[in-house]
């Protein structure tokens, strides 16, 4: 029997941090040291789909960065049969095979330090921005026999996001009230474990 893998989430942050060495990428990187496999993370659309290319492209769905980061390559192969694995244990949400998306930064920006030599197969699964947290919670439950599958789930983001207020690296500038505490929230109902919230 294969290992139980954890899900992981990933606060990315800034794209930036895809050509940076930081706190951030250091621990990323110490992850893939020590976790096998990730497949699956995702994206915000009307609907849920899943991409069954077995060679995404890489996607640059941002703008106004250095020319750096548009360079960045992550050719991660794909995985068609997990892609249709996923599909199968989502029934009977309707799950499109999606061949044209690939992955964008919220993947790649992170997993090319976790796993720097894109060699580990990756299916993103989107996240249906017309649903709700209970829509999204039951997914995610559906989705936990991949982890007695060897699979690990992997998923990207951030709690808060404001780029237009952030430095650039000119100074660190301290996080908005409200920011905290909407962090500070969320953390106490997830260390509570609390699914009723």
């Amino acid at each position: 029997m294969a290992e139980i893998l954890p899900a992981f989430f990933f606060g990315h942050g800034n794209p930036m941090n895809a050509v940076m060495n930081n706190g951030y990428t250091e621990g990323w990187r110490r992850i893939g040291q020590r976790r096998p496999d990730p497949r699956p993370s995702c994206r915000f659309v009307p609907g849920t789909d899943v991409t069954i290319s077995a060679s995404p492209r890489t996607i640059h769905d941002f703008g106004g960065f250095p020319r750096e980061l548009y360079q960045v390559q992550y050719p991660a192969p794909g995985d068609p049969y997990l892609a249709r694995r996923v599909q199968e244990l989502l029934t009977p949400v309707p799950v499109a095979l999606d061949n044209s998306w690939g992955l964008d930064h919220g993947t790649w920006s992170v997993l090319r330090h976790v796993y720097p030599d894109a060699d580990i197969p990756i299916v993103r699964l989107s996240i249906d921005e017309t649903q709700p947290a209970t829509f999204h919670f039951a997914v995610g439950r559906k989705l936990t026999p991949l982890r007695d599958e060897g699979t690990l789930i992997v998923g990207s983001g951030n709690l808060v996001h404001n780029l237009h207020a952030y430095a650039w690296g000119r100074y660190v500038p301290d996080p908005y009230d409200w920011a905290v505490r909407f962090e500070t929230e969320a953390k106490q109902i997830m260390t509570a474990a609390n699914t009723n919230r």
